[in-house]
């Protein structure tokens, strides 16, 4: 049984972590309370947006379906020949700090399920930790870091928003806020124009009428949007983020509590145990002058 003094030092360890642990937790609170608003705010105006974008595409792919059905067959294999992979990237969203529950260990599975399909994909990750994981090795892929600060503006991004173009598919992969308790990695494809396969002198009219063009319609909106809707993202994954450090720092402080009040029955028994030590030395010490 450990003396005393060992246990007064580990009370004194153990409310030290609490008093950290309380700290952080209100810190967390406090920034997740002023970011949520606004998060929760752009929301529906950005998935409008996307979904304004999907129908464009959508529409888009029904008049290119009649386009191809006047082309020769010689001609859709062209086409089938001109529309192939192309280039691929994935982006991850992590964390610029620890001390944050599961909520990295959760994007790194979703990592390793989505590297299944895109093992031959490079890679963008945003966040310290997430970079230090992919620098070790652990994922076999050609992987870039790219650095966000914590109070990141839209300039902070373009550096990487303008490589959108060179790749015909984007994959993001971060952590989705849904309320103080829940959070959900979640696994998007960021929009892109993907135009070329369709020169201009080839473009046939269609049922509707756009101005200026379809095409170009989908090429601004996609462009505007996508800067916008990547900012919303990561905006999103700072809020899960802070969310989810809020829930595991307030389970650490708990358990913390739980402990000093366990510790502090344990150090109540060892000092009325050498209280009664004392006490019967000196009922012996009485009875033997008695004598």
């Amino acid at each position: 049984m450990p003396t005393i003094n060992e246990i007064k030092e580990q009370i004194s360890v153990v409310k030290s972590v609490g008093e950290f642990t309380n700290a952080m937790q209100q810190i967390a609170t406090l920034r997740m309370m002023k970011l949520r608003d606004k998060v929760l705010a752009s929301r529906p105006f950005v998935e409008t947006a996307l979904n304004m974008v999907r129908e464009l595409n959508a529409l888009k792919e029904e008049q290119e379906k009649l386009e191809q059905a006047k082309l020769s067959k010689k001609q859709k294999d062209l086409v089938k020949a001109d529309t192939g992979g192309g280039r691929r990237a994935v982006i991850v969203i992590t964390s610029n700090a620890g001390l944050i529950g599961q909520y990295n260990i959760q994007i790194y599975a979703k990592v390793e399920k989505v590297l299944e399909q895109e093992k031959d994909s490079e890679f963008f990750v945003i966040g310290k930790k997430g970079q230090e994981v992919f620098a070790n090795g652990k994922y076999k892929v050609r992987s870039f870091p790219y650095a966000v600060p914590d109070n990141f503006e839209i300039a902070d991004l373009m550096r990487l928003i303008r490589l959108f173009d060179l790749y015909d598919h984007i994959t993001l992969i971060y952590s989705r806020y849904f309320n103080s308790a829940k959070q959900e990695v979640v696994v998007t494809s960021i929009v892109t124009p993907q135009l070329e396969a369709t020169p201009e002198s080839e473009r046939q009219p269609g049922k509707y009428i756009y101005e200026p063009d379809l095409y170009d319609m989908i090429d601004g909106v996609s462009r505007k949007l996508r800067g916008a809707l990547f900012q919303q993202q990561i905006f999103d994954s700072r809020l899960a983020q802070f969310s989810a450090q809020m829930i595991g720092m307030k389970t650490a402080s708990d358990n913390a509590t739980k402990m000093l009040g366990e510790m502090q029955i344990e150090y109540n028994k060892a000092r009325r145990k050498l209280i009664d030590k004392k006490i019967s030395e000196v009922f012996a010490g009485s009875a033997s002058w008695k004598s």
